[in-house]
């Protein structure tokens, strides 16, 4: 944010400016028509994307989103160099979503009116960040298989480390693998691939005048929406585990957005990555190099986590099975 002139931006917008408040991600701004927040893209073309699928959405009539203020010569972002600025509103009050089935068809259907939305926009295309993933699967994939060899070999010494752990690690490169095969499978169609906001969460929720309201996606981290959907629908079974909140999120995403098996396929490949136990296991294996006993407390625990995540993943593959049976003739 540096070398931008804060109040000759805000000189640009009617609302006159009485104090600024830096945050993580934004500038408070107290003005004389209500709180603001102003933002710095260091994308310009996130921003313009960013403000198409926000108005885009509104004039589908949800309208419990952040748009984008417009300035006194009525333009929705400031541009500064090559940075883009905007003003939102700022809410002082939004109060936690209700959980249940009904709060998840209803989080769905926005999301799938979000993403039809977004890929409306010929700003950004989706195969350029599937191809990312794929290269970041790949890359992980092989830095496993690497650091596995390592630990194997040990320097010709006995093998260190829980016996259970070791027997782990076979089978854990296989689904990375099978995750990083599955972000290529041939029935995922190039047309269906849309951009979006990457990480989907909770907290992207909430509720505004007794409405669903969607906020944030402002950080220009992006990726292919299948990966939204996936992690979401992963944290909401890990959350409550319900399955009938997954089905009933999925229903309401295809009100909006319909989802093919390849569609199906590509989420599956996401919600696949054994993240958690990768990510401990790795770090279980790189201590040993320096300790002679590491506690596996942190494994047993995303092993917990992935037995959960299993049965999500299975639940998902009947129902991309279904999908097959509806317009596909090969199976996972």
């Amino acid at each position: 944010m540096d070398k931008i002139d804060l109040n000759e931006i805000c000189q640009q917008y009617r609302a006159r400016v009485i104090r600024v408040t830096p945050l993580d991600d934004c500038y408070l701004l107290e003005t004389n028509r209500g709180p603001k927040e102003l933002r710095v893209w260091p994308r310009v073309d996130v921003m313009r994307w960013s403000f198409a699928w926000r108005e885009r959405l509104a004039r589908q009539g949800f309208r419990g989103l952040e748009r984008f203020i417009r300035t006194r010569e009525a333009k929705p972002y400031v541009i500064v160099g090559k940075r883009g600025v905007t003003m939102t509103d700022h809410h002082r009050r939004i109060e936690p979503c209700s959980q249940g089935v009904e709060m998840a068809r209803q989080c769905g259907e926005v999301i799938g009116m979000m993403h039809a939305a977004q890929q409306e926009s010929p700003l950004l295309t989706g195969a350029e960040y599937l191809k990312q993933e794929q290269l970041k699967a790949e890359s992980e994939w092989n830095r496993a298989k690497a650091l596995f060899a390592a630990h194997r070999r040990g320097d010709g010494r006995k093998l260190r480390g829980e016996r259970w752990v070791a027997e782990l690690m076979y089978p854990l490169l296989q689904r990375m693998e099978r995750s990083y095969t599955m972000l290529s499978h041939p029935e995922i169609s190039q047309d269906s691939i849309g951009v979006s906001h990457r990480d989907l969460t909770r907290d992207n929720w909430g509720i505004v005048d007794e409405r669903l309201f969607i906020r944030g996606f402002f950080r220009p981290v992006l990726s292919v929406q299948h990966r939204d959907v996936a992690g979401y629908l992963r944290e909401l079974y890990l959350t409550h585990g319900d399955l009938e909140q997954v089905d009933s999120f999925l229903d309401g995403y295809e009100e909006n957005k319909s989802l093919s098996y390849g569609d199906y396929t590509l989420m599956l490949a996401f919600m696949a990555r054994p993240r958690e136990v990768w990510k401990s296991v790795e770090t279980y294996v790189k201590q040993l190099e320096h300790e002679p006993q590491v506690p596996t407390t942190a494994i047993e625990q995303a092993m917990e986590s992935q037995q959960t995540v299993d049965v999500l993943l299975q639940h998902i593959a009947n129902r991309a099975e279904r999908a097959r049976s509806e317009g596909s003739h090969e199976s996972l």
